[in-house]
């Protein structure tokens, strides 16, 4: 019975000593777990890749912020409150002007280099449209040199609420177009600034409804041309050299 009594307290120690190394073994493994546990990885910056060897010149005329709801389905879809609680996504539209000797590289690597530079300033932007002429008097009137845009999947209004509030850009891509005459044009096409001038002055919205007699004659005696063919040849030069 003594003898009982004096082994069980030595068993007692024996186990809370076990238990204790047991305790700190498990502690000692989680720390060194932690210290060896490797770091998660950054989730990569979205980059916009283009040559800057291949930026020329340019001159941004116009710049306008949008905010407009992220949708995902038709307005009328949407309650009130759901439309309400949807987030608005930041458009960004530009109309810059080239040089008219630029060519297909240089527009689109310039093109390129604007969107990288917005976004770099402001990540919050969530779409680009930017318009490109060779003459500031066109602006409002399409483009006359190319088109960007930069957007989800390459379309407008593509921008989900998700994009919106999180800022996703794995699936943006570039929609871009440019015409055919960019970098094919011969010097005897190009308008001369009083040819420039002159159509401006044609098409101006003030001469909206009048007759084409009452402007040709008004054209030809504010500029002194000489004859109607003279103002025909002017009116086609540059009328075509704008479309295409």
């Amino acid at each position: 019975m003594n003898k009982t009594l004096w082994i069980l307290p030595v068993l007692i120690l024996l186990s809370c000593k076990e238990n204790k190394e047991s305790i700190t073994k498990t502690k000692t493994e989680i720390i060194k777990d932690t210290i060896l546990e490797k770091p998660m990885k950054a989730k990569p910056k979205y980059k916009i890749d283009f040559d800057a060897t291949k930026i020329l010149n340019f001159t941004v005329e116009n710049t306008e912020f949008s905010s407009l709801k992220a949708l995902t389905q038709k307005l009328s879809d949407y309650s009130t409150q759901e439309l309400e609680d949807l987030p608005n996504f930041i458009r960004l539209t530009m109309s810059i002007v080239v040089p008219f000797d630029i060519s297909k590289k240089n527009l689109e690597n310039t093109l390129k280099s604007i969107v990288h530079e917005e976004t770099e300033k402001n990540n919050d932007i969530d779409e680009i449209l930017i318009f490109a002429y060779d003459d500031k008097k066109d602006i409002g009137t399409g483009y006359t040199f190319g088109k960007l845009l930069w957007a989800p999947n390459a379309k407008i209004g593509n921008v989900t609420p998700e994009i919106a509030l999180k800022n996703v850009r794995t699936n943006y891509r570039f929609d871009i177009i440019i015409k055919e005459k960019v970098g094919n044009i011969k010097k005897e096409d190009l308008p001369t600034k009083r040819e420039l001038e002159i159509y401006n002055e044609m098409m101006d919205e003030k001469y909206i409804g009048m007759d084409d007699d009452v402007i040709r004659d008004i054209v030809m005696k504010k500029f002194k041309i000489k004859t109607e063919k003279e103002y025909e040849n002017i009116y086609l030069k540059v009328g075509v050299y704008k479309i295409f």
